[in-house]
Order: structure tokens, then sequence, then C-alpha cells
């Protein structure tokens, strides 16, 4: 699932471990090594026992660009739960989210809803930068995207060469003036969540500050895995702003660190979908000529979760 590692001090493979949230190791897939015996687990564990610090230590850590740092353990077994597997679990139901859990204020068709554009920014000017941003470097150049959920902007004006750029969404007077596509589909995934493309489709799903108002999303997910192309990835992207009549009631009563955990489940539950990435983006200041700015509040938060089809 993962790009394998070896230790640098012991030779060992590494596991990749899903980061802790409030860490600041900057989010992505970071990989440890757990063998007991390396030279860098031991030496960090006696230099600090004899420094009256006792049961604790450091293991071998190694960022997403290859860079190697220390993560603090405090026993044989810190960390090991956040190791992350080959993706097995089969694919499961809503069900498990509780009754409601995908109900919503306002039940009215979306498409009464979205009848009127909405020509306006859902995030602040430093977070649209860092999606635009995030989406160069995880798209390939020459890929074909399908936007899901798409709106007037794309966000994906830094992608190089993008060879196709497919929009699917629910207002049309948004999807056409939305320069980036190359054509677009008004389609209503929380009525019908199968997506009108043929298998291995598109290189690259991406679905930006929208999962928030899917009704059925283990459903969307597999459909943005059977349209991917075996290589290819799905892409979440989302913040903490939304249209509360129409987000979904589990997605409200949750925290932050709650929403990103249960975009993981997704992808889990899905059966169809490994995950791949994290990355979070909090604490920025918001710019000066953000509507927002007087009250004091920092920028939007932007977190970002990928993963690949496992070809189930």
């Amino acid at each position: 699932m993962h790009q394998g590692h070896s230790c640098p001090h012991c030779g060992s493979d590494m596991d990749p471990i899903r980061t802790p949230l409030d860490s600041s190791w900057g989010g992505e897939i970071h990989h440890i090594c757990f063998n007991d015996d390396c030279c860098y687990f031991l030496e960090s564990w006696k230099a600090l026992e004899n420094q009256r610090i006792e049961k604790t230590g450091y293991r071998c850590r190694m960022d997403p660009r290859g860079g190697c740092g220390p993560a603090p353990v405090w026993s044989e077994s810190a960390l090991r739960d956040m190791v992350l597997k080959e993706d097995t679990e089969e694919p499961g139901s809503a069900d498990c989210f509780g009754v409601q859990a995908f109900g919503r204020d306002d039940e009215t068709p979306d498409r009464d809803f979205y009848t009127k554009p909405r020509f306006v920014d859902h995030l602040d000017a430093c977070a649209l930068e860092t999606v635009e941003q995030l989406y160069r470097r995880l798209i390939p150049a020459g890929a074909t995207i399908l936007d899901l959920m798409a709106g007037p902007e794309s966000h994906l004006g830094k992608v190089a060469d993008a060879a196709e750029i497919v929009g699917l969404g629910l207002n049309r007077e948004e999807l056409t003036a939305n320069k980036a596509l190359s054509e677009y589909v008004i389609h209503d995934i929380n009525v019908d969540p199968v997506l009108p493309f043929p298998d291995n489709r598109f290189d690259v799903v991406v679905n930006t500050v929208s999962v928030d108002y899917l009704t059925q999303p283990l459903e969307v997910f597999r459909e943005a895995a059977r349209v991917l192309k075996p290589d290819g990835i799905f892409i979440t992207v989302f913040s903490n702003r939304m249209f509360p009549p129409k987000a979904v009631n589990i997605w409200k009563r949750g925290t932050e660190k709650q929403r990103v955990e249960l975009i993981r489940k997704f992808f889990s539950l899905s059966g169809r979908l490994a995950i791949q990435g994290y990355y979070e983006s909090v604490g920025k200041p918001r710019p000066k000529d953000d509507k927002y700015y007087d009250l004091g509040i920092p920028g939007d938060p932007i977190y970002a979760v990928w993963g690949k089809p496992t070809g189930k």
C-alpha cells in the first residue's frame, strides 16, 4: 500500500503510521522503525534513563520526503496501534453511524436548493491558495480529472497540463462559468450516487469542500474508486465552513478532528479505497481583505485525505 522505507540505523523495514492529529509532523503519512533492537531506539532509551527520565525513548521516524527525525515513545508498544495495514475491510454500511447521521435540516431536493447560482468563495484567499498548491503536488501532469460536486471554480489552475477536467454538479450557470472544465454533467449524487461514467475513466477524482453534504458517502466513495484507473487517486479536501441546512447531521455535530476521522472511515468502509496520505493546514492568519478579518479568528483550516483504488 505504501512505498517501503528502511531504517538508516538498523536497516529494518519501517512501518507507515497514521500520524497523530495533534502532532507537528506535517500531517502526511510518516514511517517508523519499530525494531526493538534498533541502536537508535536502545541508545535513546538508555540516555534518557541515565537522566532519570524513565520509560521514554525515541524511534527513528522518516517523513514523506525522506528526512529523518525522532518519534517520542513512552513504551515499547507506543504508536504501534497507528500502523496502517493493507485495507482488508469488507465494504461496510452507513448504519454504524447511527439513525439520522446523514439527515439534514433541509431535506428539500438539492436541485431546488442549488437552483440559484452562488458565485462566492467558500474559503479565504490563503486557504484557496493552499488547496491549489496541494492539488499541484498530488496531481500528475497530463491527468484526466473528475471534479465531483463542482462549482464555478475547480481550484485546479496550478495542476500541470491537465488533459481533461470534467465537472459534475447541480447548477448549470456555475458549471458554465468554470473555465477550467472541458465538459460538465448535471447530476444529483444524493439522489443517485452512481456516477454517469464508465469504469477506469479518470486518473484523478477530487472533491473540494463538499463532502459534508453527502447523504450516501460510502456509495459515492465506491463510485469514485470505480471510475478511477487502477493507479488513480481520490482526493477529498474539506474545511469548517458549510451551508448548515444542507450539511449532514454527523458532520455538524463533530469537531474538526472527528471530521477527519469520519472521512478516514468513509475510505475504509467503502472497501475499495486505501488511504495514501493526509494533510492539514491550520492556524494561519486570516487575510486582511477577508470579510471575517475583523473578527480576529484564524484563517480557514484545510484538511485533505487521499487514497487509491484497492482493486476489490
